[in-house]
């Protein structure tokens, strides 16, 4: 096991779309039904942006909780990173508006675009700087406003995607709690299985929903399973384990493979919908208070790219 200081979570907080979109919205506009929706994706209503609303602002209300549950003024904060792949503008970077706004200046801001694996790399790049003595005190982000890219007019897509952020402050570990372990994995050469272009692009969001799920389903588990074995512990040490919400069937079908209890599985979909580089951090605010110390919790996904990772965090 690694035992170096690293990251350790001592904040988190979460902002979404101001408009609900349920299954029912999307009947009356789509060819579909609330219950084949429901039924096919575990989705029942997510949340897209407002007129006055983009992902960098979903960020900043993020980072604001976030900071506010940590007890941390935003100017202590060193290093910003936030994963995203739905920027309003390609310049300035999600992470350069979030440090203006929560009263930042000169700190190191980047944004990172890995689609829905996002947030575990940015973890892993935090998590590294902090390791190293590089930051003392980061702010984590995984943000998108997936209302942008979608066609609203695919079935296919349009049920499946929402609009939302999270945030986690990280300090320094002092003692052996923290981020332990990452697995980061690409490969291009799947690119073809999912493609998107920018806000505003003509080029919206595709995929090829049935090779990407065998694709999902086979590499959840061995990210999991791998990661476990490595670090010499066991499933049973494990007291959550917070995949991708991508989609319902997914979540169950790598479960049942891990053969990980439901109670385990942390789920946010049915209320959120896939947020892609969000979907992760958006847990947090569910299980932070009930965090077991000297216990784990994996965080797991992957994304367009394609690309996959997974991270092992000790309570």
């Amino acid at each position: 096991m690694n035992g170096r200081p690293g990251g350790k979570i001592v904040g988190v907080g979460r902002a979404l779309g101001s408009r609900i979109i349920t299954n029912r919205d999307l009947e009356a506009t789509l060819d579909t039904t609330e219950d084949w929706i429901s039924t096919r994706t575990g989705i029942t209503e997510r949340r897209f942006i407002g007129e006055d609303e983009d992902c960098a602002s979903l960020a900043v209300e993020a980072s604001k909780v976030a900071l506010k549950h940590a007890g941390a003024a935003g100017d202590s904060v060193d290093l910003i990173v936030c994963a995203t792949s739905t920027a309003p503008e390609s310049m300035p970077s999600v992470a350069c508006l979030v440090g203006e706004a929560i009263g930042a200046p000169g700190v190191g801001a980047m944004d990172l675009a890995a689609a829905c694996t996002g947030f575990s790399y940015a973890a892993s790049v935090a998590d590294a700087m902090l390791a190293s003595g590089a930051a003392s005190r980061a702010l984590l982000i995984g943000a998108d406003a997936m209302s942008t890219i979608v066609d609203q007019s695919d079935r296919s897509t349009a049920v499946l995607f929402g609009d939302g952020a999270g945030a986690v402050v990280l300090d320094r570990s002092e003692d052996d709690s923290g981020f332990m372990d990452h697995i980061l994995g690409a490969d291009g050469r799947m690119a073809p299985l999912g493609r998107a272009g920018h806000p505003g692009d003509e080029h919206k969001l595709y995929q090829n929903g049935r090779e990407v799920f065998k694709f999902a389903v086979r590499i959840l588990p061995e990210m999991v399973e791998k990661l476990v074995a490595r670090n010499g512990i066991s499933l049973d040490d494990v007291q959550y384990v917070i995949p991708h919400q991508a989609n319902a069937r997914i979540i169950h079908a790598a479960a049942r493979k891990m053969e990980v209890p439901p109670e385990k599985i942390v789920v946010n979909l049915d209320r959120f919908g896939n947020t892609s580089a969000a979907s992760i951090p958006l847990s947090y605010p569910d299980i932070y208070e009930s965090l077991e110390p000297g216990r784990y919790v994996v965080t797991v996904g992957f994304g367009f790219g394609l690309t996959w990772a997974a991270n092992l965090y000790r309570i």
